[in-house]
């Protein structure tokens, strides 16, 4: 019981005095959380880290990513957050592009079998005007020899009535 009134007086005395307060109110505050880079890090820490983003060799993100341990707290938890998000969202858009990507793909099989379809059925229309040309020309062929005949038939007879005139 001693042990708890005596941490309370110090409790109490504490906040009383300016260092104290300031103690605890730093104790209970809450540290927001960078939303930046620059407020995470600061530029000599970053130009300490990665001097050949200045020279154009690297980019940045890269540098801060491989050099994180060498970072501050503040700073690395910042990139290792960035570097997590950014991977997630890699993630997302991985799958965006692989879902239009596959959607892409059933489209060209798809225009693929239509194209297929259309060639087999200009092949069906080629193979049935061969059929009626071939049949056609059958048909011509045979009134041909048909006329033919009759003219040589008829020939025959008139060389046949010639001949019975000439008698």
């Amino acid at each position: 019981m001693k042990k708890i009134v005596l941490f309370g007086l110090v409790c109490v005395m504490g906040v009383a005095s300016n260092a104290s307060a300031s103690w605890f109110g730093d104790m209970f505050k809450k540290h927001s959380e960078p939303t930046t880079l620059s407020e995470a890090c600061n530029s000599n820490e970053i130009a300490s880290v990665c001097p050949e983003t200045v020279l154009g060799e690297k980019t940045l993100t890269e540098c801060m990513s491989e050099n994180v341990k060498s970072l501050s707290r503040k700073c690395s938890k910042f990139v290792k957050k960035s570097i997590t998000e950014n991977k997630e969202l890699v993630l997302e858009n991985k799958d965006a592009a692989a879902n239009a990507l596959s959607e892409k793909i059933q489209t060209a099989k798809e225009a693929a079998a239509q194209k297929k379809a259309e060639k087999e059925a200009a092949k069906q229309k080629i193979a049935e005007k061969k059929a009626q040309i071939k049949a056609d020309a059958k048909a011509a062929g045979k009134e041909l020899k048909d006329t033919a005949k009759a003219i040589k038939t008829d020939a025959i007879e008139t060389g046949n009535s010639v001949k019975e005139i000439a008698k």
